[in-house]
């Protein structure tokens, strides 16, 4: 792992190709070691082969890394001050998350504690989590082409996390559509035991939707927000006013 990072580190704005001796000679190993690492990095898409004159660039892979990194970093930048207001409110934990499309997990970007006692809750910044069973995530998979979810999922499978997890491809799908048209997710105790969380997608510049907003808490005390709160309501209006620092130029409220 550590030879394949070196090798990637290698590349540069100055030196955006080079051969397979060079990079040999770069990191001080037999060009028999250095092509089977490029062999494994090119498999993955991390590094291309110009076949015509021998050199090596990197791969699409690394755009891909590169994009999460800078959606994730200005997405976090420019909702923060509403996710703090909107924690200030309900006072349960409030997650930020984007969706890694190729492995359907979100990745939490931002965590804001809850200001209430609660017991152990498993994410944390940088962490990663399945979609299908998270509010963060089904309101990014509702806003996906349906067909390559289920493709996705009848081919990987839905095991269960708690006894309330979905483990079935067409109630899934259903549960996706149902969350396009309304425009939010509930996570009945489906990811984590004793914890209930509702999710809202945010939108960028070109209606696309880039990540998600979600309040968990202790099951008791969500259901009671959700019934005597409005926190559905506070939720949109965050995602909303979220959407609007990204660029986002729908009217009054964003779409279903």
């Amino acid at each position: 792992m550590e030879r394949a990072l070196d090798l990637l580190a290698t590349f540069s704005t100055t030196e955006p190709e080079l051969t397979l001796a060079e990079l040999s000679s770069r990191l001080n190993l037999s060009a028999s070691t250095t092509y089977r690492l490029l062999v494994t990095l090119e498999n993955r898409r991390y590094v291309e082969h110009n076949h015509q004159n021998g050199g090596y660039t990197l791969g699409v892979a690394c755009l891909d890394l590169g994009t999460v990194f800078l959606v994730q970093l200005d997405l976090r930048e420019r909702v923060v001050p509403v996710l703090e207001a909107l924690r200030d409110q309900c006072r349960e934990t409030v997650h930020l998350g984007i969706l890694d499309h190729k492995a359907m997990e979100v990745i939490y970007v931002q965590k804001l504690d809850a200001l209430l006692p609660i017991g152990m809750m498993g994410s944390k910044v940088g962490g990663r989590v399945r979609a299908d069973c998270t509010g963060l995530g089904r309101c990014m998979l509702a806003h996906m082409p349906l067909e390559a979810v289920r493709e996705f999922y009848t081919a990987k499978g839905l095991s269960a996390r708690t006894p309330n997890t979905i483990t079935d491809v067409d109630r899934l799908m259903q549960v996706l559509i149902d969350i396009k048209r309304q425009g939010y997710a509930i996570d009945c105790v489906e990811h984590e035991l004793g914890v209930k969380c509702v999710a809202a997608p945010v939108w960028n510049h070109r209606e696309a939707v880039v990540g998600a907003i979600s309040v968990s808490g202790p099951e008791q005390r969500m259901d009671h927000l959700i019934a005597e709160s409005n926190l559905v309501e506070k939720l949109r209006a965050t995602a909303h006013e979220a959407s609007v620092r990204m660029g986002y130029p729908g009217g009054a409220s964003v779409r279903p």
